[in-house]
């Protein structure tokens, strides 16, 4: 397979990380785009020597250094995202939106890049109708509501963009843990429940890589042959509590926002 060039969008998140993990050690080029320099050496300390990447800092309205990023870009990986349940969250909107101005230049050369964008299995279209849902699940949906609404009207920017080669990366309940076998699926019914940040960064570099195949789907991951993973899921109920609250009450997320889990 021959060597792509990788725009990656959020390189110092626990997603954005393993793929910089991932790719650093191959032929691959890799365009890092990140606001703090201290925040990604901190991770990678020699991030700025490394031959085979290209470093953009700065804020993702800064249009003109993030098209520089993008342009010479085979795939670009974007994993910018918030769990946090922030009342009118727009973290994923606006970074669906300064992709596509970006991107605009590219539009009549028709050479854009796949597009790669993190979002959550818990919206993936079912292609099944009949399946209905537990209470449990409907809890924890309007537990994450802003959230999942954030990330359904980013969707909506890219569908109303459709001259961008997109792929939906559909990540299921995330839990610390080593990589596993990952295999991509584009029907709900398959995913597995559970997969390691690091079995998320494969499957995205996947999605890249097999381009074409998955444009304008929601991808999966069936991680482990279907087999349980580690880690402790039990951990993803400690962020029940603020997104609760911060659909009982909004101002009680601002005031304790300091202490919420990250």
């Amino acid at each position: 397979m021959s060597s792509k060039t990788y725009a990656i969008l959020g390189a110092t998140g626990q997603t954005g990380s393993e793929i910089v993990k991932a790719l650093l050690p191959t032929t691959n080029h890799l365009n890092i785009y990140a606001r703090s320099l201290s925040r990604l050496e901190s991770t990678f300390p020699n991030i700025k020597s490394a031959h085979n990447v290209t470093l953009f800092i700065g804020n993702l309205d800064n249009t003109d250094l993030l098209s520089s990023c993008l342009s010479i870009a085979d795939v670009v990986l974007s994993t910018v995202a918030q769990n946090r349940n922030e009342p009118n969250l727009s973290v994923a909107q606006q970074t669906a939106l300064a992709i596509i101005k970006a991107l605009e230049p590219k539009r009549t050369e028709g050479t854009v890049p796949t597009v790669v964008f993190l979002s959550s299995g818990a919206i993936m279209p079912d292609k099944n109708q009949e399946i209905h849902y537990s209470w449990a699940q409907g809890f924890f949906h309007w537990c994450i509501y802003w959230v999942y609404t954030d990330l359904e009207k980013s969707l909506e920017l890219f569908k109303a963009n459709p001259w961008i080669p997109l792929v939906v990366a559909a990540a299921s309940g995330l839990v610390h843990d080593v990589g596993h076998e990952v295999e991509l699926v584009d029907d709900k019914e398959l995913a597995s429940g559970l997969e390691s940040y690091t079995d998320l960064a494969k499957g995205m570099i996947m999605m890249g890589d097999q381009g074409e195949r998955w444009h304008g789907k929601h991808v999966a991951m069936y991680v482990n042959g279907g087999e349980q993973i580690g880690g402790n899921p039990a951990m993803l109920l400690r962020y029940l509590l603020p997104n609760a609250l911060a659909m009982i009450c909004p101002p009680l997320w601002w005031y304790f926002e300091p202490y919420w889990p990250k």
